[in-house]
């Protein structure tokens, strides 16, 4: 867990759970640096409490919804010791993490504002729920180990889930598009790129961090 340093009791942060990608862990997530928590700690400095738990099996095969269990319990066990902004809770992650980012997205959006998974897929679960998020997914077209086929199955979820029409316009600098028509308060963002490869792209701390400052 990163709280910051100038934390105040009674002045509500936003939250982000960072997940780590299979095989690793919560502290190469961690980390110190540029790419600490995604490189999203540089960009949100003291104005965030940032956490990266630890899967089961380095992983978040997601059993029977254990992970979504278990990432629910994490946050709620934050909210009674900080003071976190129930309405900026976010979650991103890559490759597993991103998938269970999606399974978050899926069936926790009383609990999650949005969710950036980065080369994720389903392949955690999508639970069923009327709950909706906001989502901004970032995929690499070359990835070897999440296809880019299973980035738009995933993406697919989302937009029939928040009713979103097949209309998109481009944002941004990175060529992220955004589907227009969505339910209100959960726009769907797309962000596929052609290099690479496995490995999350340089511009994605950015468009994630302006993504989730918009709500």
């Amino acid at each position: 867990m990163d709280v910051p340093a100038n934390y105040r009791p009674g002045v509500p942060l936003p939250l982000l759970v960072s997940l780590h990608w299979r095989g690793g862990q919560a502290t190469d997530v961690y980390g110190t640096g540029a790419g600490a928590f995604f490189g999203l700690k540089q960009l949100y400095g003291e104005s965030a409490i940032f956490v990266a738990p630890n899967g089961l099996d380095q992983g978040w095969a997601n059993n029977n919804d254990r992970d979504v269990r278990f990432i629910r319990a994490v946050v709620d066990r934050l909210k009674l010791g900080l003071c976190i902004d129930n309405a900026r809770v976010h979650a991103t992650g890559f490759i597993y993490g991103g998938m269970m980012s999606n399974a978050l997205g899926c069936q926790a959006g009383d609990v999650f504002r949005a969710v950036a998974p980065i080369a994720g897929s389903l392949w955690s679960g999508c639970g069923d729920s009327p709950n909706k998020v906001a989502a901004i997914m970032i995929h690499p077209e070359a990835d070897s180990v999440a296809a880019y086929q299973f980035g738009e199955e995933a993406l697919g979820k989302y937009l029939a889930k928040n009713e979103c029409s097949t209309v998109k316009r481009s944002i941004g600098r990175n060529g992220c598009v955004e589907y227009q028509g969505c339910s209100a308060g959960h726009p769907v963002v797309w962000c596929g790129f052609a290099d690479r490869g496995h490995w999350p792209p340089e511009f994605a701390a950015r468009e994630i961090k302006t993504f989730f400052d918009r709500f």
